[in-house]
């Protein structure tokens, strides 16, 4: 594939740039400890770097949509909406459900055509949740940590980011890498027509944040 993108993830208490050119794929990785707007600009110039390429030589931008921290999914978003608007390249959205079952697929810790569910933790009662049913990802929900130790969910693999669910049998630690961003663009520039929006807007959905699906 002669395409190239850089991603950008800032909702799981990360900054997580994969980058992907030449036919070579690269990611940094660091935890947000200081301002996102400072921390990210210095990984672009080390990212692009190690790509030995430029920002207008990109063909699409990435970015997680969430769901996750507020604060990062918004500054994610904007950072990709400036970047796509300078070089004026497409930009797709994609959720970090996504891309936490394509790493489960990878690490096998997830069956193609099986059932399964991805967990996001919200706080310390309660965790994003999407059930996966033969490969597709169903209407996402907020459930209560404690209920998925119950006998309901005790039976469905489950994948994701919640250290609360460490000691349950069915769960797997499952943080997306950059092989799993490529999966995601690959199997988006199928349909790049109607993956590709500039009007994108954070996956939000309790509280005082509107719920929307993906569309």
């Amino acid at each position: 594939m002669k395409m190239s993108f850089l991603s950008i993830e800032t909702s799981l208490n990360r900054i997580f740039l994969v980058l992907y050119c030449n036919k070579k794929l690269f990611s940094n990785n660091r935890l947000i400890e200081n301002s996102i707007e400072v921390e990210i600009n210095h990984m672009f110039d080390y990212i692009l770097a190690k790509g030995d390429i430029e920002f207008n030589e990109l063909d699409f931008i990435m970015v997680s949509l969430g769901p996750g921290s507020y604060t990062g999914t918004r500054l994610g978003l904007a950072a990709a909406k400036a970047i796509s608007i300078s070089i004026d390249k497409p930009i797709i959205g994609y959720t970090n459900f996504d891309s936490v079952f394509k790493q489960g697929l990878i690490d096998g810790y997830i069956e193609k055509n099986s059932s399964a569910g991805v967990v996001i933790k919200v706080n310390k009662h309660e965790c994003y949740y999407q059930k996966i049913s033969k490969n597709k990802l169903n209407n996402f929900k907020i459930l209560k940590i404690n209920s998925l130790k119950s006998k309901n969910y005790i039976s469905e693999n489950l994948v994701g980011i919640c250290e609360d669910l460490a000691k349950t049998k069915n769960y797997n630690f499952c943080l997306p890498k950059k092989e799993a961003i490529l999966n995601i663009f690959i199997s988006q520039f199928k349909d790049i027509n109607n993956n590709k929006n500039k009007n994108l807007e954070p996956l939000y959905i309790k509280g005082h944040y509107a719920e929307k699906k993906k569309h």
